[in-house]
């Protein structure tokens, strides 16, 4: 697929940007030299550190997968420049949130996407999250002020607009757009979290046979934009949220109240670091 559509967009004169989502558990040295010649953007999804990958994501003997999964990571992080680490926060592991973005920076991740679990009950761990999350902003947002930025999303959007930041953008969500995500079967989805185990005809737009239906892409927009709307979200926000299988209401509820507590931490740095920048004295690069 891979080749075809490199074939495709030189005829084409196309600009192709492919990018891949795994866990981490394969990778050797023919996966990493094809992620290499194709300058593929490769998201690794993970939980946390090793002790929390073994126990969110075993093997199917039991065993823990926490270390060949950082063991792979790390290694990708030494031969990769398009790494994107997807970590996945449920209420059981913001306490490892901070050792896990301090080693994932370290071992040079630039790139970061926190993905709160948005079914799970929050309730009891709101003061949890309250003093670890404003931690994560300023992290976030004081390193984009270096020559070695994070950028950790949620919280490198609330970085202020200037002329001193010249990192590349991340990129927002093309929901309906030019991107279009493959499963290994071939079917085609608008997004790569509703790929899920392939089954649900309802938000496919097409497969490698048929082509891309792009009117059956902006469908689906239209119908998740007015989900997020109606659940008080707002527009802007990936339209797949209102698209994901379960309780529709309750993870719109907890989307819509981590993005208070994300604008909460968020907010007092990016004003710091606003009014420094204006006073270049005080911005220590």
């Amino acid at each position: 697929v891979s080749r075809a559509a490199r074939k495709a967009a030189d005829r084409y004169n196309r600009r192709l940007s492919i990018q891949v989502t795994t866990n981490a558990t394969i990778l050797e040295e023919k996966q990493l030299r094809f992620l290499e010649e194709y300058r593929v953007w490769t998201a690794f999804s993970v939980d946390g550190p090793e002790e929390v990958q073994d126990m969110a994501r075993p093997f199917v003997n039991g065993r823990g997968s926490g270390k060949l999964v950082w063991r792979n990571l790390e290694r990708a992080l030494e031969r990769l420049d398009r790494v994107h680490v997807l970590m996945v926060v449920a209420p059981e592991t913001v306490g490892s949130l901070l050792p896990a973005v301090e080693r994932l920076y370290r071992a040079g991740c630039s790139r970061i996407s926190l993905l709160p679990d948005l079914e799970a009950d929050w309730s009891k761990t709101k003061d949890e999250l309250e003093d670890v999350w404003p931690r994560l902003a300023r992290i976030t947002l004081l390193s984009m002020l270096t020559d070695q930025p994070l950028h950790m999303s949620p919280f490198s959007s609330y970085f202020p607009t200037t002329d001193r930041f010249t990192g590349e953008a991340t990129g927002k969500c093309d929901f309906g757009g030019d991107q279009v995500t493959i499963a290994p079967s071939g079917n085609f989805y608008p997004c790569a979290r509703l790929v899920g185990t392939d089954r649900r005809l309802d938000v496919r737009v097409g497969n490698l046979q048929t082509g891309y239906d792009q009117q059956a892409a902006l469908n689906l927009k239209q119908c998740g934009e007015e989900a997020l709307s109606q659940g008080g979200c707002g527009k802007g926000g990936c339209q797949c949220i209102a698209l994901m299988p379960g309780d529709v209401k309750t993870q719109l509820d907890w989307s819509t109240q981590f993005a208070r507590w994300t604008s909460a931490a968020s907010q007092p740095v990016a004003k710091e670091i606003e009014e420094a920048l204006g006073r270049p004295e005080l911005v220590a690069v």
